[in-house]
């Protein structure tokens, strides 16, 4: 089984005030190394002030990049144009996309709305693990 990591399990690892946090560390005790891609990347940044706690989690090995956008462009731009009533995110688009890559996987995630509503392969629920409901 691929795990992929989804922004929301790399940001609540990394803040340790995250009401997620102690069930991303676990995830990442016991799941890593995560596949993730390039847009989860820049998301995850994007929490922080400074990129380098997320960039440490790549260079150590806890996170793999394992996706090509340009490859994969027009089954992204499909998914962001089915679930533009969502609307669905570049980051997500591509999870979605990585899910639809690998039969065997499952998607580590704080989103539960928005991947509860997505779809792989067009009707295929994404496995996914999400935190303890509160």
């Amino acid at each position: 089984m691929k795990p992929i990591a989804d922004t929301g399990v790399i940001v609540a690892l990394l803040a340790a005030d995250d009401p997620a946090h102690a069930w991303a560390a676990e995830a990442f005790r016991n799941q890593s190394p995560f596949y993730t891609c390039d847009a989860v990347l820049a998301e995850a940044c994007s929490f922080f002030v400074n990129p380098r706690p997320v960039l440490t989690l790549v260079a150590r090995g806890d996170l793999l990049l394992d996706f090509n956008l340009a490859e994969e462009l027009p089954k992204v731009l499909a998914l962001v144009t089915k679930y533009a009533d969502q609307p669905m995110d570049l980051a997500d688009a591509c999870v979605v996309r990585m899910s639809e890559l690998y039969s065997r996987c499952k998607v580590w995630t704080v989103d539960r709305a928005d991947f509860t509503a997505y779809r792989r392969h067009g009707r295929q629920a994404v496995a996914c693990e999400f935190p303890p409901a509160k």
